[in-house]
């Protein structure tokens, strides 16, 4: 299930390694945030089974840290020998009863000890049995305690917090079945590891039959290890280089080759067989997966040895992993190594019910937890509750004794505010009467440091004024006269639109003007004044040319967009 975030952080501990992988579920795809990888001490999990359980929390605290994760809550996975699926019929029972209930048939299909075994159970179709009674057929998942118990001390000792352990073969359906590209039939899902190699047949994402192999690419790498007499770290180098060429490598890759032979003779058998069970059909497609089915060759030999399909499978091409800016030099190292973290990150789809091997003695303690916690929070509130009753009832007191005293204050001090209010009531009418005085007269300013630096924005360059002069102008707008109605009256510039005021003239300027550049100059100039919203021409004469240089004289308006800001050190603000 998904949970109350849509973030959900898958945690893998391999045989050679510590993966991490964090999930966004939100806006429908998943979206890939953060990945990270720490390398295991050799022989820290042994066959899927947790052996130096420090060493192992080392590395995961290391890869949290290295990989700046921030949620401490981990989705874990299993596989090993000691980890297996069943199908089993059964009669029908609610979906929360079925744990409980499958535990009756599985002791006849179980190889472990009853007290040393963990349950879960998925419905997968309703059938009916051989008398017509409704039965119920059930995906059943059990492991070893001996498997489970160590990687949870692990987490823990890590300083995480396991929410539930899955099986890595479901979780490799999550990462690699897309519902979108038609299986036409049953679908294996191989995936090499170092030290296993784990199969499991599906059918549009719902597993039917899974089985764990004890060989993997440690078993080549120790093959091409001992043909070569080489450290296992330097086999391992050449066993990733056998496309290259010398004698070494023609040696390395026939070890390789006889090594291999016996992991592909297990996975085309444990394909076959599936075809021969009771109503299963033959696999279609072989996805491969995992760091082993990269060496060279394998996925050809496979193909020679079967009659499905053999793919490359991609994992990272189902998810959004854009934040991660991976190069595609990453993408294809790291693809096959991380389909098993990000299924554990995946959530189940909607409506299937999950598989959880948490121990019950863990679920039991968390649930204790938070009710303990629950009731301490509970108990927190009714102290907090009584004492702040006791703290009421003493402030309700002691204010009432100040509230006389602050009455008795309020009193003394409106005395003194009415008092202040009737002389600043006085001083404020004496500052609106000298407003009414000296604001119409500054209104109807002209501000001619504007006005200049207005009029050479707007000469068009190649022209000289050889004189000026300007003179006031009344500014009255002429009163608007809307329909039907009577003439409203002027408005004063300062309360106009900036339209109005383009039709207003505040003042009149007389200027002589001279260019070099000829007639056409003086066209571009009469332009420029015809559209501008702060002058316009009035009147041009005087147009002369002679020696080279073109003079006139004209007379310009000057707009009431230019005004003067200075009312606004007169003004008063209303109380």
């Amino acid at each position: 299930m998904a949970g109350k975030s849509s973030r959900r952080v898958g945690l893998e501990v391999s045989n050679s390694a510590v993966r991490i992988a964090e999930i966004s579920m939100a806006g429908g795809r998943a979206k890939l945030l953060n990945l990270g990888q720490v390398r295991l001490p050799a022989r820290s999990v042994v066959d899927g089974a947790v052996v130096d359980g420090t060493a192992v929390a080392t590395a995961i605290e290391r890869c949290m840290k290295e990989g700046g994760f921030q949620i401490k809550e981990v989705h874990l996975g299993i596989a090993g020998l000691r980890a297996i699926t069943r199908e089993l019929d059964m009669p029908r029972v609610p979906d929360s009863e079925l744990d409980a209930a499958v535990k009756l048939q599985a002791l006849d299909v179980i190889p472990f000890p009853v007290e040393k075994t963990l349950l879960s159970a998925r419905p997968l179709q309703d059938v009916s049995a051989p008398d017509g009674a409704p039965m119920r057929r059930v995906l059943l998942a059990a492991a070893h305690r001996d498997l489970v118990e160590p990687l949870v001390q692990a987490v823990q000792d890590a300083g995480l917090v396991p929410l539930s352990i899955d099986l890595s073969s479901t979780a490799l359906v999550r990462a690699l079945y897309d519902p979108a590209i038609p299986s036409g039939g049953p679908e294996a899902i191989v995936s090499i590891g170092s030290g296993l190699t784990t199969i499991v047949v599906h059918e549009d994402g719902v597993p039917h039959f899974v089985r764990t192999i004890a060989e993997g690419g440690d078993t080549i790498t120790a093959a091409i290890a001992g043909a070569l007499d080489l450290p296992i770290d330097d086999a391992e180098s050449t066993k990733r280089n056998l496309e290259q060429t010398g004698p070494h490598i023609r040696a390395a890759a026939a070890a390789a080759h006889e090594a291999a032979a016996s992991l592909i003779a297990e996975i085309r058998s444990s394909v076959d067989y599936y075809s021969t069970l009771p109503g299963r059909s033959d696999v279609r497609r072989v996805k491969l997966t995992g760091g082993g089915s990269r060496l060279a060759g394998f996925a050809e030999r496979l193909q020679q040895q079967t009659r499905a399909e053999v793919v490359a499978s991609s994992a990272l091409a189902r998810v959004d992993a854009s934040s991660l800016q991976l190069s595609p030099e990453d993408v294809s190292r790291r693809d096959p190594l991380v389909s098993t973290v990000l299924g554990l990150a995946l959530p189940d789809p909607a409506g299937v019910k999950a598989l959880d091997l948490m121990p019950p003695e863990i679920m039991y303690a968390r649930r204790q937890h938070r009710i303990e916690r629950g009731v301490m929070a509970i108990a927190a509130l009714l102290v907090l509750g009584l004492v702040g009753l006791g703290v009421d009832r003493y402030i309700q007191v002691h204010n009432a004794q100040n509230g006389v005293a602050q009455q008795r204050q309020q009193i003394t001090n409106l005395r003194q505010t009415i008092a202040r209010k009737n002389k600043a009531a006085k001083e404020y009418a004496n500052i609106k009467s000298d407003e009414a005085s000296v604001v119409p007269i500054v209104s109807q300013e002209v501000n001619w440091p504007a006005v200049l630096s207005d009029l050479a924005k707007v000469i068009p360059k190649g022209g000289v004024i050889t004189s000026i002069n300007g003179a006031v102008a009344p500014q009255v707008v002429a009163p608007t006269t809307p329909s039907g109605g009577k003439p409203a009256a002027a408005v004063p510039i300062t309360q106009q639109t900036q339209a109005q005021r383009e039709t207003v003239v505040i003042a009149t300027l007389n200027i002589n003007m001279v260019t070099t550049q000829g007639f056409p100059y003086f066209r571009t100039w009469f332009n420029t004044f015809e559209a501008s919203p702060q002058f316009r021409t009035v009147t041009y004469s005087g147009l002369t040319h002679a020696s080279g240089t073109v003079t006139w004289s004209a007379t310009l308006d000057v707009l009431g967009t230019i005004l003067s800001n200075r009312i606004n050190k007169f003004e008063v603000s209303p109380k």
